[in-house]
């Protein structure tokens, strides 16, 4: 249950990629994307509203994930989640995993055309870093060439920071250097999908 429950909650929450991406390019095809530029203010207003819309879907699914590893569960049989005492640290990796995800979909919504690209791309995509990063099978068993590679993966940061919690029992202060690497790869990808849709504008 320490590894499964928030090594899956991460998963759904990175898959949240297809939808945003998918909402993206809708809006640029049936034009409402256009409509909303016409309006005052800035795409990085239009952005920042999006971000906070599914970051709150995100925090909102991560908190139900949990919720029935340590409440559902033990009913099937199974042993119960146990969160530990730092509810601000839990909170901390679900909000930077969050801003990681629609980051991303944002990114991958912006460098696409249509869905059909986009939804393949971000499926396979968060398959292999899924992979990558430990959400199936756990990193340490892994050969020492892909355990190598699991530390370019988002999921890895965050599944990373959510055993400090779950597992080693840690705080606040032990998971802040993987919740600083998933804020800096939102940004990253935020700041590349603004470049990018301003070129193509």
């Amino acid at each position: 249950m320490q590894h499964n429950v928030p090594a899956w909650t991460i998963f759904g929450m990175f898959f949240i990629v297809i939808s945003l991406a998918g909402s993206i390019i809708k809006e640029r095809d049936d034009g409402s994307y256009t409509r909303v530029l016409t309006m005052p203010g800035s795409y990085g207003i239009v952005l920042a509203g999006k971000i906070t819309a599914y970051l709150f879907i995100c925090m909102i699914q991560c908190a139900l994930m949990l919720l029935v590893g340590m409440f559902i569960l033990p009913y099937l049989g199974l042993p119960s989640l146990v969160i530990g005492n730092s509810l601000p640290a839990i909170a901390l990796v679900a909000l930077g995993c969050g801003l990681a995800a629609t980051g991303y979909g944002i990114l991958v919504g912006t460098l696409f055309n249509t869905q059909q690209q986009s939804s393949t791309f971000g499926a396979v995509s968060i398959v292999i870093l899924a992979a990558l990063g430990g959400i199936w099978v756990p990193v340490y068993v892994m050969p020492d060439s892909v355990r190598m590679l699991s530390e370019i993966s988002p999921l890895y940061w965050s599944l990373t920071a959510f055993h400090k919690i779950f597992i080693g029992g840690g705080h606040f202060i032990d998971i802040i250097p993987h919740t600083l690497k998933l804020i800096l790869f939102f940004a990253i990808t935020t700041i590349t999908a603004i470049i990018f849709n301003k070129s193509k504008r």
